[in-house]
C-alpha cells in the first residue's frame, strides 16, 4: 500500500488549532501572573487585618480604662513610625517609579510562568533598571510601606520631641551648623568653649538627631546599596544572555556605592563622642576616599560608553589612590601619637578640658557642694564623756542598728502560715524623723493548688495581698504595727508575682457572694467592666462561666508595666536593674513613689565619652488600691520642660505630707557618684595623670540614714556613699558623698573631701572591719557569741568624731529570730591605732569608744558601757587605778613648779593688755599625768627660767580650769604668757 503521509501534514495549522479539545479536556495556559499577584495583595491585606483585629480589643479596653493617658503616647508612638518610616522608605522619584519588592514579585511570576521550558532562566529575569510601576500603583506602595512597616519604627521619645519641635521648641537644632567645625577647631584648656557650643545643641543631640540618622542610614542601605547591587546583578544577566555584558558599567555602580559609604561614614563622624587632636584628619581623609571614589564612578560611567572594561592601570590608579590617603592619614596620626607621649598636655589638654566639662553637664556636677574634711582624732576628759554623749543624744538616738538581713529574720515569722504571701521588696522609709523598714508583700499561687484549678485561683481567687506590709523600727529593732502608717494595707497595684503576671477579674453582678481571698470584694476604680460579647473575646472561659454577665478586668496590676504602658518616656530598668520604688501614705491611703528618671545615652553629643545624660524629672504616685496615678514634677532641664509642655495638666506639686518620706533614688545617687569620681578632678594635668579619681569600695551601697555631717544645722534624712582613692593600695576614705532628701534640698549632693596630705586617714570599710576583729575585747566577745554576723557599717558624724557603728547579730533556735549581740563604735580617725568601744546601745558604745580614746579602761565607763575590763588600745592596762581628787591633781601641778624652786603667787586679778596662750591640757586621771607634767615642765623652760623665779597661778572657775602665767617684757610692752590645766570639779 502508498505510504501513509506524515502526522504534521493532517494537522491543523497552529492558528487553527482549538482552543479547547473535548477529547482532552485541556484548557490553553491562563495568566497565572494575574492570579498571584491577587493572591498577594490578599495576603498583605490579611496580614494587616489579622495586625489590627488582634490588638483591637486591646487597644478598645486601654483606651476605655486609661483614656488619654493610653492615646497620648500612642499618638506620639504613631508620629514617630510615620516620620521615621517615610524617611527610610518612602521613595520620591515619580519618573523612575521602582520597587525592589514588586520587581521581587514580578521577577518570581515570570520564572514560575516558564513552566518546563528549555529556556535558561536568565531569559525569564527582567532588567531591573527598566523595570517601572504604574503611577496609582507606585504612590500607594508607598503608603503601604508607612502602614505595614511603621512600627518597626516607633520610637516614642522622637515623636514627643518631633511635637514639641512643632509647638514651636527648635530644642538647639539652631545651633547644629557648628557641630561641623568641633573636630577642626583646637579648643581652649578650660571647659568653655563646650559649654558654648555643645550644651545648647544637645537636646537635638540627644533625641531628635540620631533616630534621623538611623532612618537615613537605612534608606541609604535599601536604595543606594541593595538597590544598586540588584541593579548590576540583573543587569549583568541581561547582557550576558544577550552577549554583552559592559563590566565598566558595573564597576562604576559599585565605585558609586563604596563612595556614598565612606562619604555617609564621614559625615556620621561628626556625630562622635569622640574628638581629639587626630579627628580633624581621619574626617578629612575619609571625606577625600569618599569623593575619589564617587569621581571614578563619574569618570567610569562616562568612559563605559565605548569601553566595556577596565584596564588594568585604572585598578591600580583606584587601588594606590585609597591607599596613599589611608597611609597619610595614618602617618599623620602616628605623628601625632608620638608628639603627644611627649606633650599630652599641649595636645591632649584641650579635649580633655571640654571631655569634663560635657560630662559635668551629663551628671549635674556643678550643683556638687564641696566641703575639705578636716580629720581630726580629739580625746574627751574621762569626766567630760557622760555629758558629752548627753550632748549629741539627738544624733545618737537616730543611729540605724538594724540592718535588712536582721529586719527580715525578725520579720519573716509575721507571715505566719500564709501561702499565698512572699516578700517582694524592702526599703528604708521615714516616718515621724524615724526610720524603719518596711517589707512590702506579692500575692503568690500555693504550690498546693491543683493543676486544674490553676486559672480560677490565678484570675478570681488570688487577686491581691489582704497586709501589704510589714514594718520594724530600724534603731530599736521592734516590729511595729503598719496599721500606724498604713491605714489602707491592701496591694491590688504592686510589684511581682501574680501581679506582674496576671490580670484578675470578678463578675460585676456578683453580689455578696466572693472568690476573692480573706473574702475580699474590690470596690475601687481600677480596672474596667467588659460586657458580653467582648469579655467572650478577651477570655473565652468567659463565653462558658458567665456567659450573659459583664465581667470587670484589672490588668497591668504590676506598677512597673502600668508605667511603662502610660509613660514610656521615662527609665524604668536602670542598667539593667528595676528601679527601686517604695510605698508612702497620706494617713487614710497608700501609694508607690516611683521615680520618673528620663535617661538617654549621650553617643552624638561630642566628649560624651559613652556616657548618658539622666535627669530626675518627678515621681509618680500610684495607689495601691485602684491603680490611679498623679505626677509630681521635681526638674528643670529640657526634657522635663518638653513634659511639662505636653502633660502640664498632669503635674502636681509635692504634697506637704509627702515631704517627710520622699528620698532621692539611689540609683541615680549611685550614678551620679560614679561619675564625680573621675570629673570631680577640673585640672586637665590631673586627670590626664590620673591619680586622683575615686571608687566606691567593694559591695558598698547607698545608707539611707538620718545624721547630722559637718555644716549641718540639724539632723536630715540624707544618703550616704564612701568613696576611696582609686588604685590606692591603703584602704583609706578618700571623702564620702552626701544626698539630702528634705525639700527644698531634695537631691543637693554635698562632698567631704579628705585632703590628700592629711596626716589623719579616714578609714574606710574594709579597715574598720579589721580594726574591729583586731579588738581584744570583741575577740572575746566573739567567742562568746558562737560566730556572729556583723552588720553594715555606717559612718556618722557625733559631736566633732567621724565614729563607724556596727551591730553584732546572733541568731536564736535555729536562726529564725536576730537578736542584737553587742554594737562596736569604732574611730574613723586614724593616726596608726585603732579606737573601738562596744556596747549595748549605740550610747554605751560611743561612750566606751571616748573611753578608750582618753586611755581610761573601758571599765570606768559610767552606766557599764564598755564590755570586759581590760585597757583598750592604747589604754593604762590593769586593773581600775586609784581615783585623784581635784586638789591633789592640783598639788601635782604646782609641785613641778616648786621642784625648779619657782614660787607660785596668786593674784586677786591680772590686767594685762596682751596675752598669749602657750598650750593646754586636762588633767582627770594618772593616766594624763604625764601629759599635765610635761606641758607645765615645757612651759618651765621656755617662759620662766632663767627670767624669773616665780609665776602667778587663778583660777577659771567656769572652766574647772588652772591658768599658770609669767610676764614678759618687749619693746616695753608687758606680755603675759600662760598655760592652762583643766583639772574637773
Amino acid at each position: 500500500p502508498p505510504p501513509r503521509p506524515p502526522k504534521a501534514l493532517n494537522c491543523p495549522a497552529r492558528s487553527e488549532r482549538p482552543l479547547y479539545s473535548e477529547s482532552t479536556g485541556e484548557s490553553r495556559p491562563t495568566d497565572a501572573g494575574k492570579y498571584v499577584r491577587w493572591g498577594i495583595v490578599g495576603v498583605l491585606a490579611l496580614i494587616i487585618v489579622g495586625i489590627v483585629g488582634n490588638q483591637g480589643i486591646m487597644l478598645s479596653m486601654n483606651v476605655g480604662e486609661f483614656d488619654e493617658q493610653f492615646t497620648r503616647p500612642l499618638f506620639y508612638s504613631v508620629v514617630s513610625a510615620g516620620i521615621l518610616a517615610a524617611i527610610a522608605l518612602v521613595r520620591v522619584n515619580a519618573v523612575a517609579r521602582s520597587s525592589m519588592f514588586w520587581y521581587a514579585i514580578t521577577t518570581a511570576i515570570a520564572v514560575m510562568g516558564r513552566g518546563a521550558s528549555s529556556e535558561p532562566v536568565s531569559g525569564s529575569v527582567p532588567s531591573f533598571r527598566s523595570y517601572r510601576m504604574g503611577h496609582a500603583q507606585f504612590a500607594l506602595w508607598q503608603i503601604t510601606k508607612v502602614l505595614l512597616f511603621g512600627a518597626f519604627f516607633t520610637n516614642v521619645l522622637f515623636g514627643f520631641a518631633a511635637m514639641d519641635v512643632l509647638d514651636g521648641n527648635l530644642l538647639g537644632t539652631e545651633s547644629l551648623p557648628t557641630l561641623f567645625t568641633l573636630p577642626f577647631v583646637t579648643p581652649p584648656t578650660d571647659p568653655s568653649y563646650a559649654v558654648d557650643t555643645v550644651i545648647p545643641m544637645m537636646p537635638a543631640l540627644l533625641v531628635l538627631i540620631p533616630p534621623i540618622l538611623a532612618a537615613i542610614g537605612l534608606r541609604l542601605v535599601l536604595y543606594v546599596g541593595l538597590h544598586s547591587i540588584i541593579g548590576v546583578i540583573t543587569s549583568y544577566i541581561a547582557d550576558t544572555t544577550e552577549g554583552k555584558p559592559r563590566y565598566l558599567n558595573y564597576v562604576s555602580t559599585v565605585e558609586a556605592v563604596i563612595g556614598i559609604t565612606i562619604l555617609w561614614s564621614a559625615f556620621n563622624m561628626f556625630f562622635t563622642d569622640q574628638i581629639d587632636y587626630n579627628t580633624r584628619y581621619v574626617i578629612a581623609g575619609t571625606l577625600l576616599a569618599g569623593f575619589a571614589m564617587i569621581a571614578f564612578s563619574l569618570t567610569d560611567r562616562y568612559r563605559a560608553r565605548v569601553l566595556t572594561h577596565m584596564l588594568k592601570r585604572d585598578v591600580w590608579v583606584r587601588f594606590l589612590t585609597l591607599i596613599a590617603i589611608a597611609v597619610t592619614v595614618l602617618a599623620l596620626v602616628s605623628v601625632n601619637d608620638s608628639i603627644a607621649d611627649a606633650r599630652k598636655i599641649e595636645y591632649l589638654g584641650p579635649y580633655t578640658a571640654q571631655q569634663i566639662g560635657v560630662n559635668r553637664y551629663l551628671a549635674e556636677l556643678d550643683a556638687v557642694v564641696e566641703h575639705t574634711h578636716d580629720v581630726e582624732l580629739r580625746s574627751i576628759s574621762a569626766n567630760a564623756i557622760s555629758s558629752y554623749v548627753e550632748q549629741n543624744e539627738p544624733t545618737l538616738d537616730s543611729i540605724r542598728v538594724w540592718d535588712w538581713e536582721a529586719a527580715y529574720a525578725k520579720l519573716k515569722p509575721e507571715i505566719g502560715l500564709i501561702p499565698y504571701v512572699d516578700f517582694e521588696d524592702n526599703d528604708i522609709l521615714r516616718f515621724n524623723d524615724s526610720l524603719y523598714w518596711t517589707a512590702s508583700m506579692k500575692p503568690i499561687l500555693p504550690p498546693s493548688v491543683a493543676a486544674g484549678d490553676q486559672w480560677y485561683n490565678e484570675h478570681l481567687v488570688y487577686t491581691h495581698v489582704p497586709n501589704g506590709f510589714l514594718t520594724l523600727d530600724a534603731t530599736e529593732g521592734q516590729i511595729v504595727d503598719s496599721a500606724e502608717f498604713f491605714s489602707q494595707r491592701a496591694i491590688y497595684y504592686g510589684e511581682g508575682g501574680l501581679l506582674a503576671d496576671q490580670w484578675s477579674a470578678y463578675p460585676e453582678n456578683r453580689g455578696a457572694e466572693t472568690d476573692e481571698v480573706d473574702d475580699a470584694q474590690y470596690s475601687g476604680a481600677g480596672g474596667l467592666t467588659l460586657p458580653p460579647p467582648m469579655s467572650w473575646i478577651f477570655e473565652p472561659n468567659f463565653l462558658v462561666s458567665y456567659p450573659g454577665e459583664p465581667v470587670h478586668i484589672m490588668r497591668y496590676k504590676d506598677i512597673n508595666s502600668r508605667m511603662t504602658t502610660l509613660y514610656p518616656y521615662f527609665v524604668y530598668n536602670f542598667f539593667d536593674k528595676e528601679l527601686d520604688s517604695y510605698p508612702v501614705t497620706d494617713g487614710a491611703d497608700s501609694y508607690w513613689l516611683v521615680p520618673l528618671i528620663f535617661g538617654v545615652r549621650a553617643d552624638a553629643v561630642p566628649w560624651a565619652s559613652n556616657n548618658h545624660y539622666i535627669r530626675l524629672v518627678g515621681y509618680a504616685l500610684i495607689d495601691t488600691y485602684d491603680g490611679d496615678i498623679r505626677l509630681l514634677r521635681v526638674g528643670d532641664d529640657f526634657f522635663t520642660r518638653m513634659f511639662e509642655s505636653q502633660y502640664g495638666e498632669k503635674f502636681e506639686e509635692i504634697p506637704d505630707w509627702l515631704g517627710n518620706q520622699m528620698r532621692y533614688p539611689a540609683e541615680l545617687f549611685n550614678w551620679k557618684t560614679s561619675m564625680y569620681n573621675f570629673y570631680h578632678v577640673t585640672d586637665v594635668e590631673t586627670y590626664i595623670q590620673a591619680n586622683e579619681f575615686y571608687e566606691i569600695p567593694r559591695g558598698l551601697d547607698t545608707y539611707y540614714v538620718e545624721a547630722q555631717p559637718p555644716g549641718f544645722e540639724e539632723s536630715e534624712f540624707i544618703g550616704l556613699l564612701s568613696l576611696e582613692l582609686k588604685g590606692s593600695q591603703g584602704r583609706n576614705l578618700a571623702g564620702f558623698m552626701v544626698v539630702q532628701n528634705d525639700q527644698p534640698h531634695l537631691g543637693q549632693l554635698q562632698f567631704y573631701e579628705v585632703p590628700l596630705n592629711s596626716s589623719t586617714k579616714l578609714i574606710g570599710p574594709t579597715a574598720v572591719r579589721e580594726a574591729l576583729d583586731r579588738d581584744p575585747d570583741f575577740a572575746q566577745l566573739k567567742t562568746l557569741l558562737r560566730n556572729p554576723r556583723i552588720g553594715d557599717n555606717i559612718l556618722y558624724r557625733v559631736g566633732e568624731h567621724d565614729t563607724y557603728f556596727i551591730p553584732v547579730y546572733t541568731a536564736g533556735a535555729g536562726g529564725v529570730v536576730a537578736q542584737l549581740g553587742t554594737i562596736a563604735a569604732v574611730g574613723a580617725a586614724f593616726t596608726g591605732e585603732y579606737h573601738v568601744g562596744l556596747g549595748e546601745t549605740q550610747q554605751e558604745a560611743f561612750a566606751a569608744y571616748l573611753q578608750k580614746l582618753s586611755g581610761v579602761p573601758s571599765a570606768l565607763t559610767v552606766g557599764g558601757a564598755g564590755n570586759g575590763g581590760g585597757a583598750g588600745n592604747g589604754g593604762a592596762g590593769g586593773g581600775v587605778p586609784d581615783e585623784l581628787t581635784r586638789g591633789e591633781r592640783v598639788d601635782i601641778v604646782r609641785s613641778v613648779f616648786d621642784a625648779e624652786g619657782i614660787d607660785i603667787v596668786e593674784p586677786t586679778s591680772i590686767m594685762i593688755p596682751i596675752s598669749f596662750s602657750e598650750g593646754e591640757t586636762f588633767f582627770y586621771t594618772d593616766a594624763e599625768r604625764e601629759d599635765a607634767e610635761e606641758l607645765v615642765a615645757g612651759f618651765i623652760d621656755g617662759f620662766v627660767t632663767p627670767r624669773t623665779d616665780s609665776i602667778f597661778m587663778w583660777e577659771d572657775e567656769e572652766d574647772n580650769t588652772f591658768n599658770f602665767g609669767t610676764v614678759v617684757i618687749r619693746d616695753g610692752i608687758a606680755q603675759l604668757h600662760y598655760v592652762s590645766v583643766e583639772v574637773g570639779s
